[in-house]
């Protein structure tokens, strides 16, 4: 018989800490106690969360019901990310557009392969890959990027439509997959009130020390007045500070900053542009970084990501207010100095460092919750006794390491495609050195060289990338040898079908601030 953990502590609470409660929750029921502490005094970091849709699928899992909850958070949904400025505009134009909307998944069977070989091995030959092969040859008929062509979802977000029909609509549900942005902080007490109606014990005090034994495990955490909190297994919460895994355990923090430049951010609440509620984060490149604006049902989340080498926290603030106008009036601004990259082991002794503790890219395209999901499932899949668990740890940092250096690869793949040479920031961008294995993968890219969907972490497959690659105007050579071999009949079909849904949905979709309101009741 092996020895059971029976009880967690997971200091710091935000997103990361009260998710990881009612995760863990809800996967092992009463058979772990949980105990979450954190302090009173730290303030939240963000004023609007945006997401990607794992999210749906852990939300699901934890019984929570959209009819509830996004009330409750001021949520609203996301179907795409939209891009603004990253590169310079093409002539005649005032400025440079492109979208990464969501793809639906499963991706509807193009009849290259038979499903089963699909299920076995992959989805096989995309439909990025066809696109690629009329966008090479010339062919008018497609349209100039990827992120418009294979999903009607760009057209619906530039008419500003929601998802999914009203709830009790005769409408059939187009099933377009999508994510969330809500209010960060509200988010937090949604989860808090649900992991506590569920039995996990909360503890509001700072923690005063975190004492480490002789074999460089946690033995107790002591809270300011005095207590001492114990447990099997301690989950780091603390964001940046990496209160336990860092500060107390000593973990080396490996930096990707020679790669990203962005290490700082200024946020702050805005009113809504005119006009009606936008289904998409933006994100639009400005002179030392770029701003995002996450549109909520009662405000938009704002914030300037920039490169403290470029600017310092009063000129970007500026900036951000300058770029507002009246819409952020009197707001108090929140700096945020970002630490980009990840530890070198997420999990140490008996202690899992759980997002921006454990590591973090930068907030373009909205990964952080995701990386806080991923750790969760693989917690739970390599979830130790009270004994040696070299192996389980040892497998998960191989597993988190690997994850994000694929998210760090796709995020400098936004940066260093640009062409964009008007300020210092940007030209020292373009000259930031490339990690080895995104070089290795431009090339692949660049011959369509197939890595099946679905490896590891995948957080973004083929059509993200291919999204990413049109828009940002990769030097693309070949399609795949196959697609070059296959009758195009069914892919134009295919394409056919979706310019129909664009107007088909055009005409039944209802309006995104109308689906919100109407949940409102």
């Amino acid at each position: 018989m092996t020895e059971q953990i029976r009880r967690i502590l997971i200091v710091g609470g935000g997103t990361a800490g009260w998710l990881s409660a009612a995760y863990l929750n809800r996967a092992f029921g009463e058979k772990v106690e949980i105990t979450l502490v954190e302090s009173p005094r730290i303030p939240r970091i963000g004023v609007g969360e945006a997401t990607v849709p794992t999210l749906r699928t852990t939300f699901s899992f934890l019984g929570m019901e959209e009819s509830d909850w996004m009330p409750k958070t001021q949520a609203a949904f996301k179907s795409a990310v939209r891009f603004n400025d990253w590169r310079k505009p093409a002539a005649g134009q005032s400025r440079h557009v492109y979208y990464h909307p969501f793809f639906t998944v499963p991706e509807p069977p193009v009849p290259y392969f038979e499903k089963p070989f699909h299920k076995r091995f992959g989805r096989g030959v995309s439909m990025a890959h066809f696109w690629l092969k009329a966008h090479l040859e010339g062919d008018t008929r497609v349209r100039d990027t990827f992120g418009d062509a294979g999903m009607a979802l760009q057209h619906l977000c530039e008419l500003n439509k929601a998802p999914k029909p009203l709830p009790g609509s005769e409408e059939a549900d187009p099933g377009f997959r999508y994510a969330y942005h809500f209010d960060a902080a509200l988010i937090a007490q949604y989860l808090a009130e649900l992991a506590g109606s569920r039995g996990v014990r909360r503890v509001l005090a700072d923690v005063r020390d975190v004492r480490v034994d002789e074999h460089g495990v946690i033995e107790h955490v002591v809270i300011e007045d005095g207590s001492v909190l114990t447990a099997d297994l301690y989950l780091d919460c603390t964001g940046f500070r990496g209160l336990l895994i860092n500060q107390a355990l000593k973990e080396p923090f490996v930096s990707a900053s020679e790669y990203l430049l962005c290490d700082s951010a200024v946020a702050m609440p805005a009113a809504h542009k005119p006009g009606d509620l936008a289904p998409y984060t933006s994100a639009t490149a400005r002179d030392n970084g770029w701003i995002w604006e996450i549109p909520l049902l009662d405000r938009e989340g704002t914030g300037y990501v920039y490169s403290s080498r470029h600017t310092g926290p009063d000129e970007a603030e500026k900036h951000l207010r300058d770029y507002l106008g009246e819409r952020a009036h009197d707001v108090e601004a929140n700096h945020i100095r970002m630490r980009v990259g990840h530890n070198r082991r997420s999990w140490v002794g008996n202690c899992v460092a759980v997002g921006l503790s454990s590591c973090f890219v930068e907030p373009l395209e909205s990964t952080t919750i995701a990386l806080i999901e991923y750790q969760l499932a693989l917690l739970v899949l390599h979830f130790p006794d009270r004994h040696d668990n070299e192996l389980r740890r040892g497998r998960y940092n191989d597993l988190m390491v690997d994850a994000f250096e694929d998210l760090r690869d796709f995020i400098v793949m936004h940066y260093t495609l640009t062409d964009r040479d008007d300020t210092e920031f940007w030209t020292d961008v373009r000259k930031a050195p490339i990690p080895e294995s995104l070089s290795r993968k431009f090339a692949e890219y660049a011959r369509s060289v197939i890595i099946p969907d679905g490896s590891q972490l995948r957080l973004f497959e083929t059509r993200s990338l291919w999204a990413i690659l049109s828009g940002m105007g990769f030097p693309f050579t070949q399609a795949p040898p196959a697609v070059e071999m296959m009758d195009d009949a069914a892919a134009w079909e295919m394409l056919a079908q979706i310019d129909r849904e664009r107007e088909q949905y055009g005409r039944s979709l209802p309006g995104h601030r109308e689906y919100l309101q109407s949940q409102r009741g």
